[in-house]
């Protein structure tokens, strides 16, 4: 243990600084900055020595000398009010919290600003770059064209995406397995008897929206069967009239999916004002689980996303980012389907 004399650097008669604590682990400032500050480019046996001493000295980073410097270290999530965010799904704080608890162990903080639309975001981006805000920027809700991604590459700034690296153009990718797991929805429904499927989803301009309805759509295709699509903007409210067209269309469909919970409870409402029974004239199934989906009468059927698994993994994608590792390509998997009392064969 390294105890320094009471007129030494070190004594509690002043603030210890970096150079006591460089001076002490026997290192140069640079060294002891970059441990510090979990910067690539120093030895494990090093960064351990450093952190010892730097806390047997108590020392603290100057928050003023920090400010001046770069200002906070965090990792910047900027949401859309837009159609389709994550932000609007029961969950999500789910994977806030485990994203949140990974980035810590670092002493990063998650930033979350919430804008009107994906342009809005690429000028946070910009302010935030040019301001040094944030050390990697983590981007949800990724668009098959989306410009956030392309300004993030142009500006040569650090960020992790949340989809397949086919988007995430060369950054970090973070992703479910929606296709994996949409087939298994397809099969499922298809041993039920549904050959008439309809998918009620968030804007097909969403990437995750093109993998959901490939999926269905090739295992239809494979049988003779017949998909219908109904993009919404992933309220509620624009769920429950998609599917009053749905159900009063001279071909209505024996089984709808919907995006997600809160979509999936509104249509059966819709359903019962229509004098449709759950499952029997209709079956319902949800594309991401909660407590509203659970307490339903009938409660609903759901693939339940692990948007916990998520945050996990996008967190360890930032720190591994920071390290300075290249190729980070890491898929989650879906678990399998929670079978409840809203999907049933086709009977009627």
């Amino acid at each position: 243990m390294v105890t320094p004399a009471a007129d030494s650097p070190g004594s509690l008669s002043r603030r210890p600084t970096i150079s006591d604590v460089a001076r002490a682990a026997g290192v140069s400032i640079a060294v002891v900055s970059y441990a510090l500050n979990g910067r690539p480019g120093v030895s494990a046996a090093t960064r351990e020595r450093v952190l010892r001493v730097a806390d047997e000295f108590g020392w603290r980073p100057s928050a003023a000398a920090r400010s001046m410097r770069t200002g906070p270290r965090a990792v910047g999530l900027v949401l859309s009010r837009g159609a389709g965010a994550a932000a609007h799904a029961t969950s999500f704080l789910d994977f806030v919290t485990a994203t949140q608890d990974v980035v810590a162990q670092r002493g990063l903080a998650l930033v979350l600003q919430i804008v009107d639309s994906a342009e809005a975001a690429v000028t946070t981006y910009r302010e935030w770059w040019a301001e040094r805000r944030f050390d990697v920027m983590v981007v949800t809700d990724v668009l098959t064209q989306d410009p956030r991604v392309e300004a993030l590459r142009r500006m040569r700034a650090p960020a992790v995406v949340l989809g397949p690296p086919s988007v995430a153009q060369g950054l970090a990718s973070v992703s479910l397995d929606e296709d994996e797991a949409y087939t298994r929805v397809a099969n499922y429904l298809l041993e039920l008897g549904h050959h008439d499927v309809a998918a009620v989803t968030a804007p097909a301009t969403l990437h995750r929206t093109r993998l959901r309805l490939d999926a269905l759509g090739r295992a239809m295709d494979a049988v003779g069967g017949r998909l219908v699509h109904e993009p919404t903007n992933a309220t509620p409210e624009e769920a429950a009239a998609a599917t009053r067209r749905l159900l009063t269309a001279p071909v209505p469909p024996s089984v709808i999916v919907y995006d997600s919970d809160q979509m999936a409870v509104a249509a059966l409402d819709v359903a019962r004002r229509t004098g449709l029974e759950v499952p029997w004239d209709l079956s319902i199934l949800a594309g991401s689980d909660s407590a509203l989906c659970r307490l339903a009468t009938p409660s609903i059927t759901t693939l339940p996303l692990p948007l916990g698994d998520l945050g996990t993994a996008a967190g360890e994608a930032v720190l591994a980012v920071l390290d300075g590792t290249a190729d980070i390509e890491r898929t989650v998997p879906i678990g399998g389907i929670a079978v409840r009392g809203s999907t049933g064969p086709r009977s009627r």
